[in-house]
């Protein structure tokens, strides 16, 4: 798969053509009034592989370029609005990257699920910030022999995170240009080593589209009169998987923590918390290494960061900082990104990535209960 302008050009066309196919049969004839819209988009992308660690220099030097179509619906109606004080949006994305280093870094496919919050969406000039989480097919991952500089991935399939910040201006009442900077990471997330990931800077240019003549009411920001600061706790559990240089095998991650939240606005809230994990990787190498104390796998932490709330779903940061690790070869601090679904009103379900800095340590599923 090598990216040229042709392919671009061919892609580019037969996407407009199919999503305006699936436009019309999604909706058919609608009237005017909805509640939600369905958009389909098209953005071209150009980037900087960030090398942030002197290991991926030689895989770093290049400028990827990548073509990304989205599928999502814009939601307008009035408790929409009430709740955020915007028109948010949300869809999946696709992605073909060609990192334009085909020895070392080859060609990813990426999806992509987000959330994206509009401001000013009623004038021609509006604004959103879309945080978003998925897979990633690579097809040149590290191998010692055939492969042995490209230690920013070393499976075929990886996670993504994406963050970018957006300028949307209305040609017409159906088409939209949009102007993007992103941030996008990809990692296994520890699962097998060399992990160095992707982090790759790009902007990109767009156009999207919507069948229905999309209208956006103009209005004042609603007043919270009815929000009231209020505390919560939440207790989870997760379960994580992760790779070690020694063998091929995944190593089990348990872990417990209790939250401590307060939330200060309709979509904002500051949190601080306790963990703890048992870690099956560090259990296996306390047997087979003497200095390492049989204690190793047992690691506790506090941790403080904030909650962004958009509906069912949560976007959590945190940061944390360690009280036990016994075997600890990283930095005392580390990060945690993750993403919450509400499948009951107390009752949630996520995703989180752990990371000391530029490094991810495991990905983990988790299930917790809100108090």
């Amino acid at each position: 798969m090598v990216f040229s302008l042709n392919r671009g050009i061919i892609y580019f066309i037969s996407v407009l053509i199919l999503t305006t196919s699936v436009s019309n049969k999604l909706l058919g004839q609608t009237t005017p009034e909805t509640s939600k819209y369905f958009i389909t988009g098209v953005r071209l992308h150009y980037g900087y592989i960030f090398a942030h660690t002197k290991s991926i220099e030689a895989a770093a030097h290049s400028n990827p370029l990548g073509i990304q179509t989205d599928f999502s619906w814009h939601f307008t109606s009035d408790n929409a609005y009430n709740y955020c004080n915007c028109y948010p949006r949300l869809g999946l994305s696709f992605y073909y990257w060609d990192f334009r280093n085909p020895e070392i870094l080859g060609q990813s496919l990426n999806l992509l699920a987000f959330a994206e919050p509009f401001f000013r969406p009623a004038k021609k000039l509006s604004f959103s910030i879309r945080p978003g989480l998925g897979i990633s097919y690579m097809n040149n991952p590290y191998d010692e022999l055939t492969n042995p500089e490209n230690l920013c991935y070393s499976t075929q399939f990886a996670f993504v995170l994406l963050i970018n910040l957006s300028a949307y201006y209305k040609i017409t009442d159906h088409f939209q240009l949009n102007i993007v900077g992103n941030y996008n990471h990809i990692s296994n997330g520890g699962i097998k080593l060399p992990n160095k990931g992707l982090n790759y800077p790009s902007i990109s240019v767009g156009i999207d589209y919507s069948i229905q003549k999309i209208q956006f009411t103009k209005r004042e920001k609603v007043p919270r009169s009815d929000f009231q600061r209020s505390n919560y706790l939440r207790t989870a559990i997760f379960l994580g998987f992760k790779g070690i240089p020694e063998d091929d095998k995944l190593y089990y991650i348990n872990g417990i923590l209790g939250k401590f939240g307060r939330r200060i606005t309709q979509m904002s809230a500051f949190t601080c918390g306790i963990e703890f994990i048992i870690d099956g990787s560090e259990k296996y190498l306390s047997t087979i290494y003497s200095e390492i104390p049989a204690n190793a796998p047992y690691i506790a932490s506090l941790t403080g960061g904030y909650e962004y709330l958009l509906g069912k779903f949560s976007m959590t940061f945190d940061l944390g900082i360690y009280l036990l690790n016994t075997n600890r070869r990283t930095d005392l601090l580390y990060q945690r990104f993750g993403v919450l679904y509400k499948i009951r009103e107390k009752v949630c379900f996520g995703i989180n990535l752990k990371t000391h800095r530029h490094v991810a340590d495991f990905f983990d599923l988790r299930i917790g209960y809100t108090f």
